[in-house]
């Protein structure tokens, strides 16, 4: 592994395309550091940074066969900018939505239609949850509806603990951008109402 250090970043494109694992340890030993402290400087969470370097890296093994990179720097650089600036437009997102329901609840006393809008998001949630692959369901259950940590769904499913953070992550990852549409759909027409 040694010497892996030795090679050049597009030497270590070519192996890892080739599906070298080695190479793949190293372009993470070389750029994981760098790339989690860019992230933790502008949202000043280690998890969610932490999470944010996986993505990529996970994202890059995932299609190490079909990219093109000219400039491995540049490219992760400019994948972990976007996924600062995605989760952060999230973040934004979410809260708009929630400043939005505070103020409703102040200003408006009918709630028939707080009630419909909760039982559509409530049926919303469900069923995208019927969707989703059946172990990440039933691991997501277990973690959300029984309320179970990620130690004891391991031990109840016999499976890792990274295995079950994984598929709980993913999960929310689904939801989310399934709910980001539909909350975005109810901003807006409040927007246009009042």
């Amino acid at each position: 592994m040694s010497s892996y250090k030795l090679y050049t970043d597009n030497e270590l494109i070519h192996l890892l395309k080739a599906d070298d694992r080695t190479a793949f340890s190293e372009i993470y030993t070389r750029y994981g550091e760098r790339l989690y402290k860019q992230a933790y400087h502008v949202l000043r969470n280690r998890e969610d940074a932490k999470d944010i370097v996986q993505d990529i890296f996970t994202a890059l093994w995932n299609k190490r066969t079909e990219l093109c990179i000219n400039n491995l720097a540049g490219y992760l650089y400019i994948a972990n900018r976007n996924q600062v600036i995605k989760l952060m437009a999230h973040r934004k997102i979410s809260a708009v939505y929630f400043d939005w329901l505070q103020t409703m609840s102040k200003e408006v006393p009918d709630t028939a239609n707080y009630g419909i809008l909760e039982k559509q998001l409530h049926e919303l949630v469900e069923g995208e949850v019927g969707k989703l692959p059946s172990k990440m369901r039933q691991v997501f259950n277990l973690s959300r509806k029984a309320h179970l940590s990620h130690k004891e769904i391991a031990a109840k499913l016999h499976l890792s603990e990274a295995t079950v953070k994984t598929q709980v992550k993913n999960a929310l990852r689904i939801l989310r951008s399934k709910l980001e549409a539909f909350l975005y759909t109810i901003l807006l027409l409040f927007y246009w109402l009042f």
